[in-house]
């Protein structure tokens, strides 16, 4: 009896989330060293469902937004650390690190969100920018990671991973890069690793390919949108993203 009770008020949670609107709210916030050692900088979204929700959907609200300040705190403290720790010779200039964001999608109790982080030690060779996806179902599972999104045993890796290496070698090709054919295979193979950032949109699903995960620094970010139409049998029908299939 408590288990049914227990399954009734997760669906009601489930259902009243779904229908309650959906707030995101720019933030910020920044620390700095008083010897100039580093300087830290952050957007960040914060959610929220409006004054009237339930306990429970304001719970969803706080785990979304401590999973968002999780991400950050991740980046800021090692390199906080490595700062305070550095005794290197070169230039006076302080450690920076600054964390900007752009929501990608926002329907069907989904998230997604894509951080982008610059990062400029001091005395490092050049600066560095990276970008971290965030996705997360406020009706479902929580925050997610792309094997999430499909049914076991379909070949959904095996099939993202020929997709990837297909288009960015015909990429790499154009723009004229030579023997990258080795860093497509590696940092686009199936290996689950080698997607985890990833956004999605109402047309595909967006592989997003760091600096040197696929080629050279020259060659910069890549990404790869493959169409849902060629996932559909593949997608968990009852997954974060089964409102595809239907």
């Amino acid at each position: 009896m408590k288990t049914i009770t227990a399954a009734l008020f997760l669906c009601m949670i489930i259902f009243t989330s779904a229908s309650q609107t959906l707030n995101i709210k720019p933030y910020s916030i920044g620390e700095a060293d008083k010897n100039h050692k580093y300087s830290l900088s952050a957007n960040y979204p914060k959610i929220d469902f409006g004054p009237d929700a339930l306990m429970g959907v304001r719970g969803i609200a706080e785990d979304i937004n401590g999973s968002i300040m999780k991400l950050i705190m991740g980046q800021f403290t090692p390199f906080k650390q490595q700062a305070l720790e550095d005794t290197m010779t070169c230039s006076g200039r302080e450690s920076t690190l600054e964390i900007n964001y752009s929501t990608i999608y926002k329907d069907n109790g989904y998230l997604c969100f894509m951080f982008e982080t610059f990062s400029d030690p001091r005395c490092a060779a050049h600066p560095m920018t990276y970008r971290t996806s965030f996705n997360y179902s406020y009706t479902g599972k929580g925050l997610l990671t792309i094997n999430d999104l499909f049914t076991p045993g379909t070949g959904w890796l095996e099939y993202i991973s020929d997709y990837c290496i297909k288009e960015l070698s015909a990429k790499s090709k154009k723009d004229g890069l030579e023997n990258n054919e080795a860093n497509i295979l590696e940092g686009a193979g199936p290996k689950v690793d080698n997607f985890y950032t990833f956004t999605v949109n109402d047309h595909s699903l967006d592989i997003v390919f760091n600096l040197y995960r696929v080629g050279p620094y020259v060659w910069g970010f890549q990404n790869v949108s493959i169409p849902w139409k060629g996932l559909v049998k593949m997608l968990d029908p009852a997954g974060p993203v089964g409102f595809m299939v239907k």
